[in-house]
């Protein structure tokens, strides 16, 4: 509790927080689990295991009194959502609680950046405006928290999410499925299962008078009971030629598990101000600029469950209600209009979902009721998987009731040798849009060879032709747009190829540029983990460590006038730009230490969104510490 009195204490002296863009970021899937919060190994365990008995403790002096220890004990775990099979070649994009740390990244944004084909977009900071394209759509990003998606509820954002409402220091688990053209993005928030206190105090600080600060305890007691607490709170520069802005955010879990069964309560509650953005023509206030804004969130679950998604039978009950409220206005720019001064928009998603995991097959099924305020919308989504060393398939469809819109998506691996895989993914799109019906089928196919630990493979990727959304909270002339199909070879390569040495490489060659799409992309990453064994047998220390280079050509932003290619003279982009990412962080014991940098050159300063360049370096350290009580 300590942890978090000092959290409240630094909110209210107005900490400061890290650029969204600022942190070095790397995927670890491949390192082992954070032992400090491994579940059991299966619900189905008989009542609770003890880990440890009672410690009975001498006094020093004579007539000291002894003192016992308690016995900790792993309790049966509370409810998950489920976690798609990802398939493809190599290693996939998955991340435990300790590795998600571990990456450097501070929002989803800058997480998204390893996911092959993504282009994000930011004007700088932590509290600016965060959007992800996929192939170049910006509409087919989504976000789905234990199980409830996370509607866009902010009309500022316009048709597609931003990113920056999730709250990803709150997670334990990020899976990332890959379709043709769309990219599911499944989070699972920070549960405990012990009975021994867990407490963690993060702070990090960085240049633009950024501060945050992060608290965190969780606790399972005798009877199968839950309680955790965290919060985090951050603040940057309010400079308007580098945006800045603060956020306060806060959550809370009651629950109780038994063997198979469990019940629980969330809430997530978000109060964030973003600060006057200018662009780079100079220190007025143009039509184009990002005004201020005051707003709140809180997303909020009840959750009943039977079993465990990742064995038997399963099943689980939720409902989930999310507010949003913006108490400033637009300010009047030009001819912008203004909205209204107070904006409240909700939503209560009634979610019922089950299936069977054994064997290799998986099953399930969910069928999910979304209640807005401009009524309802019923979505109905199937999968079926299995999977072997020689053969994996996952079938996965989905039909909304809103549009009559439905999916199809089909994923296969076949891997007839160890060192050699084929995987490929084929989505068909049907059903009405704003443009009239579509028919659309997007195809990805690639082939890989294993060299040591690490995966080669090549690519062919084609995304039939979509409407994507505008990206009104950036630039109103930004409009929803057709955009035309699109293919292109990739390149990846992931694993350890020397020992502890490894490379996280991607790369994309679109036919063209097109809409948020480069027609170049591609991010280079060399890095060493290593726990050193033979010195550190006890494994209490760890060392990651890695450079990156970041690539992208110029992305055509879509306007009313204007066309999907970079010879229109009436176009709008932004300008192609590289930058250097580095990452060190040194693990001992329960203390993480670490320095990450963002440096752009050539051009010096960033330019992610046009007309809004990032500064040309940063450097962001902090101390991560865990307690036991």
């Amino acid at each position: 509790m300590v942890a978090l009195v000092g959290l409240a204490f630094a909110a209210r002296a107005g900490a400061q927080a890290v650029p969204a863009d600022s942190a070095a970021k790397r995927d670890t899937a491949h390192v082992k689990a954070d032992t400090a919060h491994a579940k059991a190994d299966s619900v189905l365990a008989p009542g609770d295991t003890v880990i440890g008995d009672s410690i009975t403790v001498l006094g020093l002096h004579p007539g000291d009194t002894t003192t016992k220890i308690p016995k900790d004990t792993i309790k049966a775990p509370i409810a998950h959502a489920e976690m798609p099979p990802v398939l493809g070649v190599g290693e996939q994009y998955t991340w435990n609680r300790e590795d998600l740390f571990a990456t450097g990244a501070l929002t989803l944004t800058q997480l998204l950046d390893f996911i092959p084909g993504m282009t994000t977009f930011t004007t700088g900071n932590l509290a600016s405006p965060q959007f992800g394209a996929y192939a170049g759509n910006p509409g087919r990003v989504r976000v789905f928290l234990d199980g409830m998606e996370i509607d866009n509820l902010d009309p500022r954002a316009g048709g597609a999410l931003d990113l920056a409402e999730v709250q990803l220091w709150s997670l334990e688990q990020v899976t990332i499925e890959r379709g043709a053209d769309e990219i599911r993005v499944y989070c699972r928030t920070w549960t405990v299962d012990r009975t021994t206190t867990s407490t963690r105090i993060d702070v990090v600080q960085s240049d633009q008078r950024t501060n945050l600060y992060r608290a965190f305890f969780g606790k399972r007691f005798e009877h199968g009971a839950l309680l955790q607490l965290g919060g985090q709170n951050y603040g940057t520069s309010s400079d308007a030629t580098v945006g800045g802005g603060n956020e306060l955010a806060l959550f809370g879990r009651l629950g109780w598990a038994r063997r198979q069964w469990s019940v629980d309560g969330f809430f997530m509650h978000a109060d964030r101000t973003r600060d006057l953005r200018l662009q780079d023509q100079g220190l007025t206030l143009l039509e184009d600029s990002i005004p201020e804004q005051d707003r709140m969130r809180s997303d909020m679950y009840f959750r009943a469950g039977y079993g465990d998604p990742d064995s038997g039978a399963w099943a689980q009950a939720m409902v989930a209600h999310t507010n949003f409220t913006e108490h400033s206005p637009f300010t009047p720019i030009g001819s912008i209009a203004v909205d209204s001064a107070d904006t409240t928009r909700t939503s209560t998603q009634y979610i019922a979902t089950g299936g069977f995991t054994r064997w290799g097959l998986r099953l399930s099924g969910i069928e999910r009721y979304d209640k807005l305020q401009t009524g309802g919308v019923n979505a109905t989504s199937v999968r079926a998987a299995f999977e072997h060393r020689l053969l994996a398939l996952s079938l996965y469809a989905e039909r909304r009731g809103g549009d009559s819109s439905s999916t199809e998506e089909a994923t296969a691996r076949l891997t007839p040798v160890s060192f050699f895989a084929v995987a490929g993914t084929v989505t068909r799109r049907h059903g009405g849009t704003a443009f009239g019906d579509q028919n659309d089928l997007s195809a990805r196919l690639e082939a890989g060879l294993k060299i040591d630990n690490a995966w080669v493979s090549v690519g062919l990727w084609r995304r039939d032709a979509a409407v994507v959304p505008g990206l009104v909270a950036y630039d109103s002339a930004y409009v929803t747009s057709p955009t035309i199909a699109t293919t292109g070879p990739f390149v990846t390569v992931r694993g350890k190829f020397f020992h502890d040495l490894g490379l996280n490489i991607w790369a994309v060659r679109w036919n063209s540029a097109g809409y948020y799409r480069p027609q170049l992309q591609s991010r280079e990453e060399l890095y060493i983990d290593t726990q050193w064994l033979q010195r550190f047998p006890s494994k209490h220390f760890r060392l990651v460590a890695s450079i990156a280079h970041e690539y992208r050509q110029d992305v055509i932003f879509p306007v009313g006038d204007g066309l999907e290619t970079l010879a229109d003279p009436n176009g709008i982009v932004a300008l192609f730009s590289h930058a250097i990412v580095g990452r060190i962080e040194f693990h001992v014991i329960d203390a993480a230490i670490f320095i990450n940098s963002y440096s752009g050159f050539s051009p010096t300063r960033v330019e992610k969104v046009p007309g809004y360049t990032a500064p040309p370096a940063r450097i962001t350290f902090g101390v991560r510490w865990q307690f036991w009580n």
